[in-house]
């Protein structure tokens, strides 16, 4: 049986339109907070799609918020909607915009409000800046908060299948669905890389050799054996795509 399937986007060039031509309603579909677009676009985004008939999951990234009541304002709004998953993340800005330097915080505040489930970001391939003992403790105090996770972009069935199981022996209990790429044109992946948290991955598709050929170019890959392997585990909870908005390239088993 095919796994559940989450389709991420990017807000602007007019996507709701092109997500609706192939993916009908009521898929859920995650609505990214990227830099340079910001909260408001994210939310209003997933007020939009959830107004269509979506299961709408806005990202809210804690360094872009720039007040508590902000924050506030965007619960509601987003309550009223009837959209009740939220995934929070750090964020890739360097600088807090108020008072939120990572996702706990965020996390804890959108608790109290109650309503929501909230999801947080899981690491197969490591994390920059913090080590692998730390990561482990971060999320073993984000799943008293958390109702889910979504690891980080990955070209491994593998990697992915050892991930969940190590976190399983070390205490992460929460339902994890796992983050594939769906087809997506080398110059983009690498343009976004960067800006989207999928550095790690691309350096392991790069240290792979034929794997990045295979991945990256656009007239051969196709995700379904990493789907299907992800499926063979039963060890996740569904497949998360990282669409960049090229919805042609969404994965089937």
């Amino acid at each position: 049986m095919a796994l559940p399937t989450r389709v991420e986007i990017v807000p602007g060039g007019g996507v709701v339109d092109r997500l609706q031509g192939l993916v009908a309603p009521p898929a859920t579909i995650t609505v990214t907070c990227l830099p340079h677009h910001g909260p408001e676009e994210t939310v209003g985004l997933a007020v939009e799609l959830s107004g269509l008939g979506y299961r709408a999951v806005p990202h809210l990234a804690a360094r872009t918020l720039t007040s508590r009541r902000q924050l506030m304002h965007f619960t509601t709004r987003l309550a009223d909607a009837g959209v009740r998953d939220i995934f929070v993340i750090a964020g890739d800005d360097k600088d807090p915009e108020g008072p939120y330097g990572w996702s706990m915080p965020v996390m804890e505040e959108i608790a109290d409000v109650g309503g929501f489930n909230t999801g947080f970001a899981a690491y197969p391939e490591g994390h920059p800046s913090i080590s692998e003992p730390e990561l482990t403790q971060l999320l073993l105090k984000k799943q008293q908060l958390g109702s889910w996770a979504v690891t980080q972009m990955c070209f491994s069935g593998d990697v992915l299948n050892r991930y969940v199981a190590r976190l399983r022996s070390d205490g992460v209990t929460v339902p994890v669905w796992a983050g594939v790429p769906g087809r997506v044109r080398r110059t983009r992946l690498i343009a976004l890389a960067g800006r989207i948290g999928v550095g790690p991955s691309l350096k392991f598709a790069k240290r792979s050799g034929s794997l990045l050929r295979s991945v990256l170019a656009p007239s051969s890959y196709d995700p379904a054996p990493l789907v299907r392997s992800i499926e063979r585990s039963n060890a996740f909870a569904g497949v998360h795509v990282y669409s960049f908005n090229d919805f042609s390239g969404i994965p089937r088993a």
